[in-house]
């Protein structure tokens, strides 16, 4: 086992820094190193023990001000892939539907707008519009926003699945 915790480190150490983009070459860790990513930063998560003896838990200021203390969206659009538009289109509709499933509280929160719950209902269902469906992220992220009422962190994993697929003409 080799300690990547350091990354988190790496990733806050530049206050102002809004968007990271990781790179690597296939097969090196960058889905692991999301999933480090989504345990060490998500709210919802108690992620001490999981991190206890590594190198990140060394950074006692960082821990209390970073550790399970933000709203965190992890999405994988590995699955989205196809021959056809339509195809590649379904399978991103099943994607974001199983992302509103796994943050189905959100349509309880008392500080979340009736028409984002409206189009989170529809996204879950899998009936949503094109145009649902392109707004999407920026929904759900809402929501978690206005539900916990802290910024939001992305994480977005094979998001190059994305850019082979075009609507057809």
């Amino acid at each position: 086992y080799i300690d990547k915790s350091g990354l988190i480190k790496d990733i806050l150490k530049t206050a102002s820094t809004k968007v990271t983009l990781i790179t690597r070459p296939r097969r090196f860790g960058k889905t692991l190193a999301m999933s480090m990513l989504d345990a060490y930063f998500d709210i919802r998560k108690d992620s001490k023990q999981l991190f206890d003896g590594l190198e990140i838990s060394k950074e006692k200021e960082i821990c209390k001000n970073w550790m399970n203390q933000y709203p965190t969206l992890f999405l994988s659009l590995k699955d989205v892939d196809g021959t056809t538009f339509e195809n590649a289109f379904n399978m991103l509709k099943f994607v974001i539907s199983s992302l509103c499933s796994q943050n189905s509280y959100l349509e309880t929160g008392e500080n979340i707008r009736e028409n984002e719950k409206d189009i989170f209902s529809r996204l879950r269902s899998q009936t949503a519009s094109i145009t649902d469906i392109k707004g999407s992220i920026v929904t759900i992220m809402n929501m978690m926003q206005s539900y916990y009422e802290k910024p939001v962190i992305l994480l977005i994993d094979e998001y190059l699945s994305l850019i082979h697929i075009s609507e057809p003409t």
